[in-house]
């Protein structure tokens, strides 16, 4: 290995090993509350399935303007300007809370309506309707906790959010406990205690990750009055206004899987609901990739470095390709253990396990996805073209095979297989992108 790569795998590790850490202890949350609910029987893990599901609609919608927050603010810090970092930091931030609180608000009214979407089951809904109500008062905490996350992340402060996962963590774990199960002769809630346990761990990760930007010096009102604003509202809302699209329709197709999913019958919703927390965590590492791309090549492309940006972005790929080999064959051995924790039946751990090999195939094709597509175009504002090779890929592909195979009454791995085949298509196009230099931009002055 020769100096550069050496030094590239240092500074990779640095940033991709916390971060992956941390989304690790972040996926916790989920985790947990599927462990636990897990206990509660099929209707209630549905129940949070199908609330999450519409849940995940918004969180991906403000990952596209955590998004801009990301090529903005990595750029800046490649020129160490705080002044910008902050500036990008507070406009995000603002743009998030009024999003989330008018979807919360949304949700809160509708909330019977926008269930019977993903399910007829009359106890499926009734068990959901008061877990989505109490999780939509969350909304708001979540969009800022995810924009603080990802300026903490480009500025290169990982290691204190991190510890800040564990509070969070260790939060929503005891109340998890205490809300859902009643011990010591508490009330015991059910999936309700769960969703108070998650907003209340929401809240607490909030209000330690701004309090890490006071302390930084960022978010100092005696800075403010000092500082020349800069005109990024119009370059952040040309950059970011695709990946909200990108990222509107992505989810919009996800919606439509899901609910392809749910009509073939609610073992298989059970089964479709359990896969993400299967792999989450195993997966995480692909997630730190992807963030650590964006800020390392974020960082060269500030300072206009284009050469060395290319060559992470080769490494990149390179490295996420053996990884995630490496990762099939952990989940394979690790989800059968897992599984065991759940309150299933045996048809629906055989769905889950079919539909897990039938995800290990198209788990490579989908970590290149994620860490070239996500991770290095964007970052160079490449968001056009990532917004329609994931739209198209998706609408005029995945989401009529997936039609045409809950038509023809296939299988629930072969439709899943189908459904998500759009990823080689992404990942063959995307990666010949990259190699072709077009995307490497500096975008700030």
């Amino acid at each position: 290995m020769n100096e550069e790569k050496r030094r590239f795998y240092k500074q990779m590790w640095a940033f991709a090993l916390p971060i992956t850490i941390q989304l690790m202890i972040t996926s916790g949350l989920n985790i947990i509350d599927s462990v636990m609910v897990g206990s509660l029987g099929v209707e209630a893990i549905a129940a949070v399935g199908i609330s999450n599901k519409f849940t995940q609609f918004l969180a991906v919608i403000l990952q596209g303007f955590a998004s801009g927050a990301t090529i903005f603010s990595s750029q800046y810090w490649g020129q160490r300007n705080v002044s910008g970092v902050k500036q990008i930091l507070i406009l995000v931030s603002k743009i998030a809370t009024i999003f989330s609180f008018i979807f919360a608000l949304v949700t809160l009214l509708f909330t019977p309506f926008i269930l019977g979407i993903f399910s007829d089951d009359v106890l499926v809904i009734a068990e959901a309707v008061p877990f989505l109500r109490i999780i939509s008062l969350s909304y708001v905490f979540t969009a800022l906790s995810m924009i603080f996350s990802v300026t903490l992340k480009t500025i290169g402060e990982v290691k204190r959010p991190t510890f800040y996962s564990v509070i969070t963590l260790l939060t929503n774990t005891l109340f998890n406990w205490l809300l859902i199960f009643g011990p010591f002769g508490l009330p015991a809630f059910g999936i309700r205690g769960a969703a108070v346990a998650t907003l209340l761990a929401r809240f607490v990760q909030t209000l330690l990750l701004f309090s890490l930007f006071v302390k930084k010096g960022i978010l100092k009102p005696e800075v403010d009055s000092t500082e020349p604003a800069l005109q990024i509202t119009g370059p952040y809302w040309k950059v970011t206004f695709p990946s909200i699209i990108n990222h509107l329709t992505w989810t919009m197709g996800e919606l439509v899987f899901f609910w392809l999913y749910t009509r073939t019958g609610t073992d298989q919703t059970a089964a479709i609901s359990l896969i993400d927390p299967l792999v989450f965590l195993f997966i995480c590492v692909f997630t730190g990739l992807s963030d650590a791309s964006s800020v390392m090549i974020g960082n060269q492309l500030g300072g206009k470095v284009y050469k060395k940006a290319l060559f992470y972005a080769k490494q990149f790929i390179r490295l996420t390709t053996i990884l995630s080999i490496v990762i099939s064959g952990v989940i394979l051995l690790f989800s059968p253990i897992i599984l065991q924790f759940y309150n299933i039946t045996n048809h629906v751990e055989e769905l889950v396990n079919q539909v897990l090999l039938a995800y290990i195939v198209l788990l490579p094709f989908k970590n290149l996805n994620y860490v070239n597509n996500v991770g290095i175009l964007r970052v160079g504002g490449d968001t056009t073209f990532v917004m329609w090779l994931d739209t198209l890929s998706v609408w005029l592909w995945g989401i009529p095979m997936a039609f045409l195979a809950v038509y023809l009454g296939w299988p629930l791995w072969s439709i899943f297989f189908v459904a998500n085949s759009h990823e080689l298509i992404r990942a063959i196009i995307g990666v010949r992108r990259t190699l072709r230099e077009g995307w490497l931009k500096t975008l700030i002055a």
